[in-house]
C-alpha cells in the first residue's frame, strides 16, 4: 500500500512536469525505484531515475491494472503484483484526472516540494494560490495522488520498511523524522529493494483513513481486492461500526501486562476490554473514553494492572452505547508469556490451572482433585472484572454434577483467591508487599476483610486457609521437596452434609465468634479446621488470633489427640479464600477480599 502511494506521487509529478517537474531531482541510487517506473524516493523527496529524460509517458511504461479497485484513492494509478499500474480510461479514473482535484490550502502541506500535499486525510495539489492564507484555485494542473504524510518519529516504523503509523493514518519516514533509524541509502521506502514490501492486509478495517494502506501485526500492509471485507475501493465507504477494530497487540506477547489499543467508536459511553481462554476463564476491564484517551476519537488504549499465567487467549472490545450493548470488535489471538511468579506445574494436583493476577492477589482456578470425578462433564471457570473506578471483582462458576458422579466424600476443587506465596507455585506479591512468608513467631498482625454472594445449589463450603512450612523457602507437592508442615482452615460457611474431619471441640470463642474445632488424627495429623457456628457472608477476621490459639492448643493437646503441633518456628505461606467443591452447580462472587498487615 505504501509503495503504491509513493509511486503514484512520483508518476503524477512527472506527468505534470510542466508545472512541477523542476522540483524533481535526479535519483542517486537505482534502488530508490523498486517498481521500475522511473521515479524514486531519496533524502525525504521525490526523484527521477537518470535514464529517463523529460516527462514520463502518461502510462506507456506502466502496466494496466487488472482491476479498477486497485486504485483506492482514485488518482488513476493502482498497485498490483508489487508494482504501480495504470487504470484504463474506462476504469475507475482513467489514466489521470482532468479536473476536480482538491487544491492545498497551504504550501506547507507539500514538505518535499514535488507539487503534491496531504490535507484532511486526502491528497491535494499545490497551486500558485496555495499558501498560508488558505486560498485555493479551481484550475487544474494535474492529478492529485494519494500521498502519505510524514512521520513525526521514526519509531512509528517498527518493521523498518520506511512507512509508519501515526494518528490513525499511514506516514512516510524521512531523514528529519525524530529518532530516525532510516537513512537515504538504507532502510527508507525509497531504497527498499524488495525485502520489506508490505504484505496484503487481512482486513480492510486496518485502513481507517481509506488511503489503501493499513497497519496489522505492527507492520504496514496493502489493501487489495483480496483483502477481507474490502471497503477501501469506495474511498472511505466503511461505516463507523465497520471501522471499529482492534489495533494491537496480536500474537506472542513480550509482556504479561501489554497496552491494548483499538479505534474509537462515536457515542460510546463505556468500553469493555474482554480477555478469555478457550474455556472462558479471563477478565473484563471497563474504561470510559476519557480514561482511554479517545474521547474525541482516534486511538483508545488501556494497560490494565492484571497479569496472566502462560496461556493462549483472545481479546476483544465491547461497547455500551445509549445504555445498551453496542458493537464489538472481532476477537484477536494472543499468547501471554510466563509470569515469573506464576510458575508452570505438572500434573494432577500440579495441573497448570488458569489464573489471573491483580494488585496483591491471584485468582486461581484450582481443580486439584478433579480426577475423583467419574467423567469429564464437569466444568469450572474463573472470571475477574474491573470497573471504571478500579474496583476488581473475582467470580467463578462451576458444575460438579450430581452427588454420585464422583467420590461422594472427596473434595474435587478449590477455586480461590490467594494472598502471598502458595506452595511455591503461585506468588501474589513480594514479602515487602504482602508480609509473607514469615515465621509464626515473627508474624505481623494480619486482618482479613471479606464479603461474598452466591447462586445455585451445591455441596460446598466457603473457607479460608494457610499452609505452614518448615522453611520460609515455600514449597509444595509440585516442587522437588514438599515442606508443608501444617494446614489451618477457617470455614465461614458450612456445607449441608460434609464436615472437615473429627469434631474435637465445640463452642470455642475466637475473635468474638463461636467456632467448632475439627482435626484428622488418623488421615492428616497436621491439620486443623474451625467451622463457624453461624455462617456470615461478610466479616472481618484477625488472622493471628487463630494462629496463636492453634499454636497453644496443639502444644497442649497434640499427644493426647494424636495430632501435630503448629510450631512457632514454622513459616506461614499464603492466606487463601475459596470454596471447596463436592458436587452441584452455581456461581460465587467475591465482593470483597482485602488483606492488610501491620508490624
Amino acid at each position: 500500500m505504501i509503495y503504491k502511494l509513493v509511486s503514484a506521487i512520483f508518476i503524477v509529478g512527472a506527468v505534470s512536469t510542466q508545472a512541477y517537474g523542476q522540483s524533481l531531482s535526479t535519483c542517486q541510487l537505482a534502488g530508490s525505484d523498486p517498481d521500475g517506473d522511473g521515479f524514486g524516493w531519496e533524502n525525504g523527496a521525490s526523484c527521477r531515475v537518470a535514464q529517463i529524460s523529460g516527462p514520463a509517458p502518461s502510462g506507456g511504461g506502466i502496466p494496466l491494472c487488472e482491476s479498477a479497485a486497485s486504485d483506492f484513492d482514485g488518482d488513476g494509478f493502482g498497485w498490483e503484483n508489487n508494482q504501480s499500474c495504470r487504470v484504463p480510461a474506462s476504469g475507475n479514473n482513467g489514466g489521470g484526472s482532468t479536473g476536480g482535484e482538491t487544491f492545498c490550502s497551504s504550501a506547507d502541506s507539500d514538505p518535499d516540494g514535488d507539487g503534491y500535499g496531504w490535507e484532511n486525510n486526502q491528497s491535494c495539489v499545490v497551486s500558485t494560490d496555495s499558501g498560508n492564507s488558505g486560498g485555493s484555485s479551481n484550475s487544474s494542473s494535474g492529478s492529485g495522488s494519494g500521498a502519505s504524510g510524514f512521520c513525526i518519529s521514526a519509531e512509528s516504523d517498527p518493521d523498518g520498511d520506511g512507512f509508519g503509523w501515526e494518528n490513525n493514518q499511514s506516514c512516510v519516514v524521512r531523514t528529519d523524522s525524530g529518532n530516525n533509524g532510516s537513512d537515504n541509502s538504507g532502510n527508507n521506502a525509497g531504497n527498499n529493494t524488495g525485502g520489506n514490501t508490505p504484505s496484503v492486509c487481512v482486513s480492510a478495517l486496518s485502513d481507517p483513513d481509506g488511503d489503501g494502506f493499513g497497519w496489522e501485526n505492527n507492520q504496514s500492509c496493502v489493501v487489495t481486492a483480496d483483502t477481507g471485507n474490502n471497503n477501501s475501493g469506495n474511498n472511505g465507504g466503511t461505516t463507523p461500526e465497520q471501522n471499529f477494530r482492534t489495533i494491537s497487540p496480536a500474537g506472542v506477547l513480550a509482556s504479561g501486562t501489554p497496552t491494548f489499543q483499538w479505534t474509537a467508536l462515536d457515542d460510546t459511553e463505556m468500553y469493555t476490554l474482554a480477555i478469555a481462554d478457550s474455556a472462558g476463564n479471563g477478565y473484563a476491564y471497563e474504561i470510559d473514553p476519557l480514561r482511554a484517551g479517545c474521547q474525541g476519537g482516534g486511538t483508545c488504549s488501556a494497560t490494565p494492572d492484571l497479569a496472566y499465567y502462560d496461556n493462549d487467549l483472545t481479546w476483544r472490545v465491547k461497547t455500551t452505547v445509549n445504555g445498551s450493548d453496542g458493537p464489538e470488535t472481532d476477537r484477536v489471538s494472543i499468547t501471554t508469556p510466563q509470569n515469573i511468579n506464576i510458575q508452570p506445574v505438572k500434573s494432577g494436583e500440579c495441573e497448570a490451572w488458569p489464573s489471573v493476577a491483580y494488585d496483591k492477589y491471584v485468582v486461581l482456578n484450582n481443580t486439584w482433585n478433579s480426577r475423583a470425578m467419574n467423567n469429564s462433564n464437569w466444568s469450572q471457570k474463573i472470571f475477574v472484572s474491573e470497573d471504571n473506578f478500579g474496583n476488581v471483582t473475582p467470580t467463578w462458576s462451576y458444575d460438579w454434577l450430581g452427588q454420585f458422579d464422583g467420590g461422594e466424600i472427596d473434595v474435587k476443587a478449590y477455586p480461590e483467591v490467594l494472598y502471598g506465596p502458595k506452595l511455591g507455585t503461585h506468588i501474589s506479591g513480594s514479602k515487602e508487599e504482602t508480609g509473607l512468608p514469615e515465621l509464626v513467631s515473627d508474624l505481623p498482625e494480619f486482618v482479613v476483610e471479606y464479603g461474598y454472594t452466591e447462586t445455585g445449589n451445591a455441596e460446598r463450603n466457603v473457607a479460608l486457609e494457610s499452609f505452614f512450612h518448615d522453611s520460609c523457602d515455600i514449597a509444595g507437592p509440585c516442587d522437588p521437596v514438599d515442606n508443608r508442615a501444617f494446614e489451618m482452615m477457617i470455614w465461614v460457611e458450612n456445607p449441608s452434609i460434609r464436615t472437615p474431619g473429627r469434631l474435637t471441640q465445640t463452642g470455642v470463642m475466637i475473635d468474638n465468634r463461636l467456632w467448632n474445632v475439627y482435626t484428622k488424627p488418623d488421615s492428616d495429623p497436621h491439620y486443623i479446621a474451625f467451622t463457624a457456628q453461624d455462617s456470615q457472608p461478610s466479616g472481618t477476621i484477625n488472622w493471628n488470633r487463630f494462629v496463636d490459639w492453634t499454636v497453644d492448643w496443639t502444644a497442649e493437646n497434640s499427644e493426647s489427640l494424636g495430632i501435630d503441633v503448629l510450631s512457632p518456628n514454622f513459616c506461614m505461606g499464603a492466606i487463601e479464600l475459596g470454596t471447596e467443591m463436592w458436587w452441584g452447580e452455581g456461581s460465587f462472587t467475591l465482593n470483597k477480599f482485602d488483606v492488610t498487615f501491620q508490624r
